[in-house]
C-alpha cells in the first residue's frame, strides 16, 4: 500500500482542476501587465486579485503534485516511464524542477506586487513584467509536459 494510494484520482482531479484556475488567473494577469507597459492601468485591483489567486492556486496544485507522486511514482513512473521510456523520466524530472523555481518565483512576484502601485511607480515594472512573463512561460511548460506525461501514462 502506498501512501493516499486510494485517493490518487480525486486528488488528481483536484489538482487538475487547481491547474486549470492557475492557468486562467496567471493568463489573465499576464494580459493586464502587458497593458502597464502601453501606459494602461485601469484594472489593477483585478490584477492584484489574479495575483493572489495565482500564489494560492500554484501552492495547491504543487502540495496536491507532492501528495499525488508516492503513487505516481510506484504505479507509474517506477514500472512504466523508467523501464520503458527514460527520456519521459527526465521530462518529468524538468517538469519538477521548474515547478521548484516556479514556487520560489511566485513568492516573490507576489511580495514584489504587494509593495507597490503600478501606476506611481513605474519604474518597477521593469523587474514585474519579465517576472511575469517567466512565470506563465514556467507554467505553460508544466501544464503542457504534464498532459503529455498523462497521455502517455495516466493512471494504473
Amino acid at each position: 500500500m502506498v501512501f493516499l494510494e486510494n485517493y490518487y484520482e480525486i486528488l488528481l482531479l483536484v489538482h487538475l482542476f487547481a491547474t486549470f484556475v492557475l492557468v486562467g488567473s496567471m493568463t489573465h494577469n499576464l494580459l493586464i501587465v502587458i497593458g502597464y507597459v502601453r501606459g494602461r492601468f485601469g484594472r489593477q485591483k483585478l490584477e492584484w486579485l489574479y495575483v493572489k489567486v495565482s500564489l494560492w492556486a500554484y501552492t495547491i496544485v504543487y502540495v496536491l503534485g507532492v501528495l499525488i507522486y508516492p503513487a505516481y511514482g510506484a504505479h507509474i513512473r517506477h514500472p512504466y516511464l523508467d523501464q520503458q521510456m527514460p527520456w519521459a523520466t527526465g521530462l518529468f524530472e524538468v517538469k519538477e524542477h521548474w515547478g521548484a523555481v516556479g514556487l520560489a518565483m511566485f513568492f516573490a512576484f507576489y511580495l514584489l506586487r504587494k509593495s507597490f502601485q503600478p501606476v506611481e511607480e513605474k519604474e518597477k515594472l521593469f523587474l514585474y513584467v519579465p517576472l511575469c512573463l517567466l512565470l506563465n512561460v514556467i507554467l505553460w511548460y508544466k501544464v503542457i509536459i504534464g498532459c503529455y506525461l498523462a497521455l502517455l501514462k495516466g493512471t494504473w
